[in-house]
């Protein structure tokens, strides 16, 4: 075939009369030159986000496979598709997650680094304002391992499995998600540095954990758990004079806080029913009372990991109570620490159901109000540890506790761990389990 001039005579070179291309030469031009632009970008994005292609998963050919820095096979690129359908995926899901689990807190997106730079493309994230860090990284893991997670439905089930993001704190406590070895996210958090690289080191085999409840009345004692030379966690009343400030103190300090939630308790024996106290959660309430009366307990303490329970006899006990207050909580990144305050109580159970990461307490420090009983009972606490690999001690502010704090060495010498260290060993564990179930 061939083009014609206006005057009907054929042209067999790619020029027009007036020495410029002709119409099919320019498409034909245009056509290769977006072909090498489209193979340049897919090879750059597949060296960037290093993603196997799903239809060679299983075994790629040698000419197409790449050697890493120590002699390992790396995987060669996936598709372009696959690879910014993910990453589109999971912007969608960082964007929806940032407020859920950090609604007082403050973020900005950082300007991309200039190319050349390392994971020049990378989000990062600087989040300054009241917050529980680790909130944030315990949502995204409990939203990112589900296969059906909607964010990334239009992949093939290989492509999720290929792409699935990991998420790590590193040594300097920042918060990185990677696809297939490659940054795609990082958070910073201004001022929490040291407190966050703790989450980069591996549990030890034993660990105790130790909360103090019923705090925020005054700053006297949680001025006396901050001068301990192990950390505390602070759980602190929602609604008391003090909670702001309690709060506040653990967060420069760098201990955890809790809000230590009123529930409602069974009779006494008497007949006589106990005050939980304001801001209570009660078993008949309506779902909408409910979560009213949950934001305003959940707000008065933005920094906190999460919560356990004040009294809450009978509302730990219902099942149905349990599971609309974890229903209020899910996807927000929070731990439920169950008090245990009866033996028959259903919300750690109810928290597991709701995809929360939860744990019950294991020893109780002061039910006998004397030093010598206190230091009996963290010793058990921290025999526990050793058995079990990890247990969580519950006290208050009394002076008898404070004093038996002050005075207690363990002759086992026992790690005592930050309560946020055990939350993402929980939650890393979990989402594996969850994986291996799919």
């Amino acid at each position: 075939m061939y083009d014609k001039e206006r005057n009907g005579s054929p042209l067999t070179g790619p020029l027009g009369s007036d020495g410029g291309l002709r119409a099919s030469s320019r498409l034909g031009l245009g056509g290769l030159v977006w072909l090498l632009c489209s193979l340049v970008f897919s090879l750059w994005l597949g060296d960037g986000l290093n993603v196997p292609d799903v239809a060679e998963r299983g075994g790629p050919a040698a000419s197409d496979a790449r050697i890493d820095a120590v002699g390992r096979q790396a995987a060669p690129p996936m598709g372009e598709r696959e690879a910014r359908l993910a990453l589109a995926g999971l912007d969608a899901l960082v964007i929806r997650t940032l407020p859920q689990a950090l609604p007082f807190a403050r973020w900005r997106r950082e300007e991309e680094l200039p190319p050349g730079v390392a994971d020049a493309g990378a989000r990062r994230y600087r989040i300054t304002g009241p917050c529980a860090p680790l909130r944030l990284a315990v949502a995204l893991l409990e939203k990112l391992h589900p296969a059906e997670a909607s964010d990334f439905s239009a992949l093939s089930a290989a492509g999720r499995d290929a792409l699935r993001p990991r998420l790590a704190w590193t040594d300097e406590g920042v918060l990185e998600i990677r696809l297939n070895g490659r940054l795609s996210h990082s958070f910073q958090f201004p001022g929490r540095e040291r407190e966050l690289a703790d989450l980069a080191r591996p549990m030890p085999t034993a660990a105790l954990v130790l909360v103090i409840d019923d705090l925020g009345r005054s700053l006297e004692a949680a001025e006396a758990l901050a001068a301990l030379p192990f950390p505390v966690t602070l759980a602190v009343w929602p609604l008391a004079p003090k909670t702001g400030a309690t709060a506040a103190l653990a967060g420069q300090m760098g201990l955890d806080c809790l809000v230590h939630l009123p529930m409602e308790p069974l009779p006494r024996a008497d007949g006589s029913r106990p005050k939980p106290g304001p801001g209570a959660l009660f078993a008949d309430m309506s779902p909408q009372a409910l979560a009213a009366v949950l934001e305003l307990d959940l707000a008065a303490a933005p920094m906190a990991l999460g919560l356990n329970n004040h009294m809450g006899s009978r509302f730990t006990g219902s099942a149905s109570a349990s599971r609309l207050l974890c229903a209020q909580l899910a996807g927000r990144g929070f731990v439920v620490l169950d008090s245990l305050t009866q033996p028959h109580s259903r919300l750690a159970e109810a928290a597991r159901a709701a995809g929360l990461v939860s744990v019950s307490r294991a020893v109780f420090l002061d039910t006998r109000r004397e030093s010598s009983a206190v230091l009996a009972a963290l010793d058990a606490a921290a025999a526990r540890a050793r058995s079990a690999g990890f247990a969580v001690a519950i006290g208050h502010p009394y002076p008898e506790t404070l004093s038996a704090l002050r005075r207690w060495q363990d002759k086992a010498a026992t790690p005592v761990v930050p309560l946020r260290r055990l939350v993402w060993h929980l939650a890393q564990r979990q989402a594996a389990r969850d994986a291996r179930g799919r």
